[in-house]
């Protein structure tokens, strides 16, 4: 192999590896996600759980749908030093879930994470301070 295949091989392996790792941690966060169409929920605030209206389903609805990409990558942590906000615990006509736990912090963003199964995974999305409208928060 000649000095400047090498040369060309090592600056390929400079670029090409760190694009490679970039994008496998990038890529779940641009990717649009395709969420089911919840057709009814819960939600548990102070320790208090009701069933959404119709109304708040819709929204609900409206709100997944508009926010399918920007979610960290699967397996983040949820605030441990305060319980959530509110937990909406909402389920399609095929049976699959979606949970949103939404947190409100005094001095920064709030913060939405979402599970497609009860005790999965979270999934993490920060919102500018009182730019979070979900149905039923304050």
């Amino acid at each position: 192999m000649k000095q400047n295949d090498e040369y060309l091989l090592m600056f390929a392996a400079i670029v090409i590896i760190p694009v490679v790792v970039i994008w496998y941690f990038a890529w779940p966060i641009l990717r649009p996600w395709s969420l089911p169409t919840v057709v009814h929920g819960t939600v548990e605030q102070a320790q208090q759980q009701r069933s959404l209206t119709e109304d708040e389903v819709k929204a609900m609805n409206l709100w997944v749908q508009q926010y399918q990409t920007g979610w960290g990558i699967p397996g983040e942590v949820p605030p441990k030093n305060m319980p959530a906000l509110a937990v909406y615990q909402m389920s399609s006509a095929e049976g699959r879930f979606v949970i949103l736990s939404a947190w409100h912090f005094k001095h920064g963003d709030d913060v939405v994470g979402i599970q497609t199964q009860p005790g999965g995974a979270y999934r993490m999305r920060s919102f500018d301070r009182g730019t979070l409208h979900l149905p039923g928060l304050p």
